[in-house]
């Protein structure tokens, strides 16, 4: 009886490793709700920075248009006069320029077509060179003269001041520069008395990104503009970035106009494109190896803000935490293995002995299952029930390998019955393939040494195989199979050739007798008539004679033949009625009425006889790798044509339909669904005719496709027909003969000379004829062993 722990016991024992699966479901846990904490911080984080950074834009703005609205309300600034006063402004332009560097320039636009303009020239080289300022220059005081706001040129006249105010000197020049018709100047006229802020652009004197301030004068006749560069709002996301490990882009309009990064690099490709398909939310993307978290975040309805993180860093400090943890869980299992491993032993081991059980149900060793006993019950139920099922599978698969033998069995019968010249060849072949088989699994010749089979299956498959090789004639017409004669289809057309010998002496003895009416000689009459006769009758003899195929035709006989074709026969009667809708296809265009009587050939071709291939078989012929040459029709009936064969009954037809046996035996046998171990069935099957040397058919595999199986099979099909004794296209062959014929297939590398030289030496063709042949085929006198064997040396 059992020794029953019961499956509560299991469970107690077990719970260690599934607090083993809590704790690491716990920690993945961990891990997803840190990574949703460090999402959140990085959110709350960037909205903070947009935030801050949305307050610096908003005070330089502020500070910016402060400065102008001050300078605006300045009276000299107000007094159309000052344009004379070009010292005096400069001091006042200059205040603000000291305090604030990144204003670049202060200007005013007067209505007389006056222009006036102070420049901070330490803020580019390109400045200096563009203006020819002297070395020791600070600012540059602009003057421009027109006539009118239309004119295109100006007088320009340049003065230079140094650090200190102290004039150094002054350059003149024409200029195309007009300040009305600039864009800041026409938005200043256009803003309604208040500060203008224009669209930021690329300063061409500064190569730097700017912003103009303009409003026009309280006098409503000038316009003050004021030029500052972006740096500033740069140096500010900076310093952003110096506190929060962040980078900072800053856009206007899809322009990047201040930034954490060099304004003048570009600006991260792959951030841009993932900027395309985000939402205004935090997103992910990936470059050179790394993660980086992302966002933008609209300050104003033009300007927005993009943060870009690298998520490692962000990831830093949570993952410290998650580590320690994973560290002290990975030290706890691992003290907790050995206790694990002691506790699960009671139930691993007699699982692992099922396992062993199972595979051998696997392999299919049903009698070398057995029962495994355990101290839990539900196991050895388990592997009570393994027993009971190897019993019943085993009794299942007797039941089936004898039906499947009984029906491959039943499929070569109905071959063999189909025709009763190959009657017993199904059934021959695997005695002999079986016979062969049985000694080159003993054979201990090197060559054959590794091919020994010991399973049962294999062996078993191998038979079958022998059984079916030739499956594919069940669609072979028996006509072809059984064809006697030349002429033969369905039956043997000699007979209708005769009629029309009869008709046609019929004629002659017509017109003889019709002679003799008219008045012509009786004498006269009758030895022509006699001489048609005995010409009709020796033209039909040949016929007949040519008929059988058993003797090759000579060029006369061709000649003959032709001859006797062009004898020429009255049709009364239409060819075209009383037909199947086949016959009618293959004469193609039928006339409405028929000119009637038709003289016709005594032997002809017609379209009648021409059978055409269809196209499914050329598919079928690509698909199986076909190497045979394939006929252009299925069948030529024709009577010229078939008389016309040198020798034996078939056309080249004929013959392929018999050789494609071989096709449909690979085509039918692939549709099964063979196990593993038998699925060398159809290869076997279907390559007996193939030969070593790759002129065999359907595939001219060469010996390196064939395995020894085929091999076998091929030298059994071989010697069981030359030795039939019940073919009609050929008389059967005495042990001499065929032993001759196969040694030079041998040596024409067509079958396997090692296999050829067992069946030699081992004596099995006797052993075979001594049960399947007549005594008269056994002619051992004229066969020498010792001599077939040396002769065959070196093969």
């Amino acid at each position: 009886m059992h020794n029953v722990k019961g499956f509560k016991r299991f469970l107690v024992e077990y719970s260690l490793a599934i607090l083993t699966i809590v704790v690491v479901a716990l920690l993945i846990t961990q891990y997803y709700f840190s990574y949703q904490m460090v999402l959140d911080f990085v959110t709350k984080k960037f909205v903070y920075l947009a935030k801050q950074s949305s307050i610096i834009v908003k005070e330089k703005d502020k500070q910016s248009r402060e400065v102008v609205s001050i300078l605006a309300n300045t009276p000299i600034v107000n007094n159309i006069q000052s344009f004379e006063k070009k010292d005096a402004l400069l001091k006042l332009f200059v205040t603000p320029m000291k305090y604030n560097n990144k204003i670049f320039a202060i200007y005013i636009a007067y209505p007389d077509s006056k222009y006036f303009e102070v420049v901070n020239i330490g803020h580019s080289d390109f400045i200096i060179k563009m203006f020819k300022a002297p070395k020791e220059a600070q600012w540059i005081v602009v003057q421009l003269f027109r006539d009118n706001p239309q004119q295109l040129k100006a007088t320009e006249i340049a003065h230079f001041y140094d650090k200190d105010l102290h004039y150094i000197s002054s350059l003149s020049k024409t200029t195309d520069y007009n300040p009305y018709k600039r864009p800041w100047y026409k938005e200043a006229l256009d803003g309604q008395g208040s500060i203008v802020r224009g669209s930021p652009y690329m300063y061409y004197r500064l190569q730097k990104m700017g912003i103009t301030y303009s409003m026009p004068l309280p006098n409503e006749k000038s316009i003050i503009g004021m030029d500052i560069t972006l740096d500033v709002l740069s140096q500010s996301l900076r310093q952003l970035k110096d506190s929060t490990q962040t980078d900072i882009y800053m856009f206007e309009d899809q322009q990047l106009i201040a930034s954490t990064e060099p304004i003048e690099e570009q600006v991260d490709t792959a951030l841009m494109n993932a900027l395309r398909g985000s939402s205004n939310k935090l997103d992910i993307y990936n470059k050179d190896d790394k993660t980086y978290f992302f966002m933008a975040i609209p300050i104003t309805s033009h300007i927005k803000l993009v943060f870009k993180a690298e998520k490692g860093r962000m990831m830093q400090p949570y993952m410290k935490s998650i580590y320690a943890e994973i560290i002290v869980t990975l030290l706890l299992l691992l003290l907790l293995i050995p206790l694990i491993r002691k506790l699960s032993k009671g139930f691993v081991q007699p699982i692992e002995m099922l396992m062993a059980e199972n595979e051998k149900v696997k392999r299919r060793e049903f009698d070398k299952v057995m029962s495994i006993e355990s101290g839990i019950e539900e196991l050895n139920l388990f592997s009570d029930s393994l027993g009971d099922m190897a019993k019943s599978i085993k009794l299942h698969e007797e039941k089936q390998e004898k039906l499947l033998d009984a029906f491959i069995h039943l499929i070569a019968n109905m071959i063999d019955a189909k025709s009763p010249y190959t009657g017993e060849h199904c059934k021959r072949v695997p005695i002999l393939t079986n016979m062969i088989m049985k000694e080159v699994n003993e054979s201990e010749l090197d060559t054959l040494k590794e091919f020994h089979i010991k399973d049962k299956e294999l062996l078993k498959g191998i038979e079958w195989s022998s059984w079916l090789h030739d499956c594919g004639k069940l669609i072979i017409p028996n006509d072809i199979i059984d064809k006697a004669t030349k002429l033969e289809t369905v039956y043997n057309r000699i007979h209708e050739i005769r009629t029309r010998f009869e008709v046609v002496l019929r004629d002659a003895k017509i017109t003889y007798l019709t002679s003799i009416i008219e008045g012509e000689s009786h004498e006269t009459a009758k030895k022509e008539f006699e001489n048609t006769k005995q010409q009709l009758q020796s033209d039909f003899e040949f016929i007949a004679k040519i008929n059988m195929g058993d003797t090759k035709l000579s060029d006369e006989d061709y000649e003959r033949l032709i001859t006797i074709s062009n004898i020429k026969l009255e049709r009364n009667f239409s060819k075209y009625i009383g037909i199947s809708w086949q016959e009618k296809e293959l004469l193609g265009t039928i006339p409405k009425e028929e000119n009637l009587p038709v003289a016709e050939k005594l032997l002809f071709d017609g379209k009648e006889h021409e059978i055409p291939r269809s196209q499914s078989d050329f598919k079928l012929y690509e698909k199986e790798n076909v190497k045979m040459q394939i006929p252009e029709l299925l069948y030529n009936k024709g009577e010229l044509y078939n008389l016309c064969i040198p020798i034996g009954t078939i056309t080249k037809e004929e013959k392929f339909k018999i050789q494609e046996h071989a096709i449909h035996t690979l085509k039918i046998l692939k549709e099964l669904p063979w196990s593993d171990k038998l699925k060398h069935i159809v290869e076997d099957a279907a390559n007996h005719h193939e030969h070593l040397d790759g002129s065999g058919y359907p595939r001219s595999l060469n010996e390196d496709k064939l395995s020894v199986p085929a091999r076998i099979m091929a030298i059994a099909d071989i010697f069981e027909a030359l030795t039939a004794t019940n073919r009609p296209y050929k008389k059967s062959k005495t042990l001499s003969q065929a032993i001759a014929i196969m040694v030079d297939m041998v040596k024409a590398r067509n079958i396997d000379s090692e296999i050829f030289k067992l069946f030699i030496k081992n004596k099995i063709y006797l052993k075979y004829a001594q049960g399947h042949l007549k005594e008269s085929q056994i002619d051992l006198e004229n066969i020498n062993e010792a001599q077939i064997l040396k002769e065959l040396e070196g093969s």
